[in-house]
């Protein structure tokens, strides 16, 4: 399966979801999600971005590549950066709060490992893409 995420950055702080169902219910993410049949990895991550916080964006870089696999479960996740260009945030039934955090907040609130590891890079300028595998039994 393949996703999308979106590093969405306004006013020197990113935007985070926090998830209202699994996986990862509970914990502040990067909106994202499935790539429909057909659509462009852009094209994926604007929808997913304008369906999960109603925010309009612009696609830049390529963050990073994420490899999750577990038993019958196998996604590659490419989370790019992006810029707001218009919209109103307003989360979706699929996150139960989207807000803006600035780096300092990024170490203070719930998010899986991965997520910090590429926020904290986004902050110190790094923009060399991360490629991360995480497997489980």
């Amino acid at each position: 399966m393949v996703a999308v995420g979106g590093v969405v950055v306004s006013k020197g702080q990113v935007l985070l979801v926090k998830r209202a169902h699994p996986p990862n219910k509970g914990l502040w993410a990067i909106p994202g999600g499935k790539v429909e049949f057909g659509e462009t990895l852009e094209e994926a991550v604007k929808r997913e971005i304008k369906e999960e916080t109603g925010l309009e964006v612009k696609v830049s870089e390529l963050m990073a590549v994420v490899q999750l696999i577990k038993e019958g479960f196998h996604y590659v996740i490419l989370d790019f950066v992006c810029e707001v260009t218009g919209g109103e945030l307003s989360p979706s039934s699929d996150a139960e709060d989207a807000r803006f955090f600035s780096r300092n907040e990024i170490e203070k609130i719930a998010t899986s490992p991965t997520t910090r590891e590429m926020l904290l890079r986004y902050f110190k300028g790094e923009r060399t893409p991360m490629f991360i595998t995480e497997i489980s039994k």
